[in-house]
C-alpha cells in the first residue's frame, strides 16, 4: 500500500503499520531502534497503533512479547506483505 501512495519511493524499510500509519526505518530520525529490529518467525516484540488521549492522532508502539535478555537482538514478525514477490522468504 506503501508503494501504491508513493511509487517513487523505496520501500525496502517501511513498516505498513496499517493503512494510515508507515514507518520509514531508513529515516534515522523518525526510526529510532526500529532501524535495528529484525525479522523473526518467533518474535520477542510487536506493535500496536494506538490512540493518544484526547487527539486524533495515533502513535506506534512496540512492546516486548516476553522477558528480552541483555544483548538479545530485537525482533518481530514483518508480515506476509513484507515478504510478497521476494525471492527470499521468512526465515
Amino acid at each position: 500500500e506503501y508503494l501504491a501512495k508513493y511509487p517513487n519511493e523505496d520501500a525496502q524499510y517501511v513498516l505498513g503499520a496499517n493503512t494510515d500509519y508507515n514507518i520509514d526505518a531508513a529515516d534515522a530520525a523518525n526510526s529510532s531502534f526500529l532501524r535495528y529490529a529484525n525479522h523473526s518467525s518467533d518474535p520477542n516484540c510487536f506493535y500496536e497503533v494506538e490512540r493518544v488521549r484526547r487527539q486524533r492522532q495515533k502513535r506506534v508502539m512496540f512492546y516486548t512479547a516476553r522477558d528480552v535478555k541483555r544483548g538479545e537482538e530485537l525482533t518481530f514478525d514483518y508480515g506476509a506483505s513484507y515478504w510478497a514477490g521476494r525471492a527470499d522468504g521468512p526465515i
